[in-house]
């Protein structure tokens, strides 16, 4: 038992050291060591992933030939062809290794719709859908915390109730359905926006996505509102901001230094949740406003029977919301280092 808390336990400071630096170099210890294991996650669940995303092929109706046929007649030497171009005869393990260091090397494998590279076909798109989810998430952000401060100062009062409404009716109006109505306002009635298309240089580019942009900010807002005025109050209910108060302290002071820098946890939160909730309501989104993302390329390989690009879509998606998730864990040992210190000692 000596033996390995000695191991887990930092080593001793130089002598002399001050203790400024002594608490830096443990912070710091801890943290890295934080982020070590969590990033260390990554390796099961990438496994899980693959596993999942190969699989879907053989769990489809009449297997990877029915998914690749599309229930299209076809002869015994076209089939046995498709075997063997796909190695569909080789066993599921076989095919699982040949396609795991394929994906390990980064080849996916190639589109059966465009005989192109599979990674190519995503990177063409992930700029749409990447713009899409930062701006949108920088909207709810931007716009849901400091709506969320100002319901908490005003609780109660017919400010708090009005934003507690426009909240809760972003957050129950789908993304698609918010989509549609604001492309018929603004775009075919006012016709300040674009209908369809992502622009073919900068300006133009941001003309065709703010609007979509704007339905996936708006829809993530109202979380973000609800939670960071849940978050706010509870801070507000604490005796060191009562504290705060009596010693003189000016009501801005107290609400950003103390109260809202304590309730960033489930604010952070809120938004690692939004952007993985933001990705999959990018989906329709791109699909509402006709943008080629990567939302709009997955649901075009569901309907052909795409299964490669299927696979990789899945894995890149699946893989992207794990590294949001990691991020925003580690955000929560900057935050708050209890929570590094925590988890890196159990």
């Amino acid at each position: 038992m000596t033996a390995g808390l000695a191991t887990d336990a930092p080593e001793p400071p130089p002598t002399g050291a001050a203790p400024e630096q002594v608490l830096v170099n443990g912070r710091r210890e801890w943290l890295t060591r934080y982020i070590r294991r969590r990033l260390l996650i990554l390796i099961p669940l990438a496994f899980i992933v693959t596993v999942a995303a190969f699989g879907l092929t053989h769990v489809a109706p009449g297997g990877p030939v029915a998914a690749l046929l599309q229930d299209q007649a076809a002869s015994p030497e076209t089939i046995q062809a498709i075997k063997e171009k796909y190695r569909l005869n080789d066993s599921v393990p076989q095919q699982y290794w040949t396609w795991i260091s394929g994906v390990a090397h980064g080849d996916f494998g190639r589109s059966i719709i465009t005989n192109d590279s599979v990674l190519n076909e995503i990177g063409r798109r992930m700029d749409v859908t990447l713009t899409l989810n930062v701006a949108g998430i920088a909207i709810a952000i931007l716009l849901g915390i400091p709506l969320g401060v100002l319901a908490a100062l005003r609780r109660g009062r017919a400010l708090d109730r009005l934003l507690v409404t426009v909240s809760v009716l972003f957050m129950s109006t789908p993304a698609f359905a918010l989509g549609l109505f604001a492309l018929y306002i603004f775009g075919f009635k006012l016709g300040m926006f674009p209908l369809y298309g992502p622009g073919s240089w900068v300006i133009s580019r941001v003309h065709h996505l703010a609007l979509p942009a704007l339905v996936l900010g708006l829809h993530g807002m109202g979380f973000e509102m609800r939670l960071t005025r849940a978050a706010m109050l509870e801070q507000f209910e604490q005796d060191y901001i009562a504290f705060a108060r009596a010693r003189g302290l000016s009501s801005v002071h107290v609400t950003v230094r103390y109260a809202l820098r304590n309730a960033l946890i489930p604010v952070v939160t809120a938004a690692g949740l939004l952007f993985t909730g933001l990705l999959t309501g990018s989906v329709l989104v791109e699909t509402v406003f006709s943008l080629p993302g990567l939302g709009t390329l997955l649901v075009n390989s569901v309907i052909a029977g795409d299964f490669p690009m299927i696979q990789g879509l899945l894995v890149i998606i699946a893989v992207w919301v794990i590294l949001i998730n990691i991020a925003v864990d580690v955000l929560y040992a900057f935050i708050d280092p209890r929570v590094g210190f925590a988890k890196a000692t159990s």
